[in-house]
């Protein structure tokens, strides 16, 4: 009886953690590059997401997109007073600090504001 009280608090434990690297921490914005010629302009960033694994990849890419169009990052603010909004905007996505530091990045997104064309490459599959 004992024993299984001892294993179902350690199943509780590694749920817990698990579900706290999941959903325990917000993507940052690291890496930006910005880019000019005439009137183009092109952002570029990499995006630690903080998570296990990307259950809703259309979704998720959605939410990076606008929260940079709104410049809603916590860590990084981009300058859009003197250009605008970019034309165009490449986002690398990792899903952990450790996969950024090994260059396993789980996807690519390239996103074009004049015509709203997205593309999304699955990099980690």
């Amino acid at each position: 009886m004992k024993k299984s009280y001892i294993i179902m608090g350690i199943l509780i434990c590694i749920i817990a953690f698990l579900g706290y690297l999941q959903y325990g921490h917000e993507e940052q914005a690291v890496n930006t590059m910005v880019s000019t010629s005439g009137a183009f302009y092109k952002q570029e960033f990499d995006v630690i997401a903080n998570k296990l694994f990307i259950l809703d990849k259309e979704k998720y890419v959605e939410e990076l997109i606008e929260k940079a169009v709104k410049n809603k990052y916590r860590n990084v603010r981009f300058s859009y007073d003197i250009t605008g909004k970019p034309n165009e905007m490449i986002i690398s996505v990792y899903n952990t600090e450790w996969h950024y530091q090994y260059n396993c990045m789980a996807l690519q997104i390239v996103y074009t504001l004049d015509d709203g064309k997205l593309e999304i490459k699955n990099c980690g599959e």
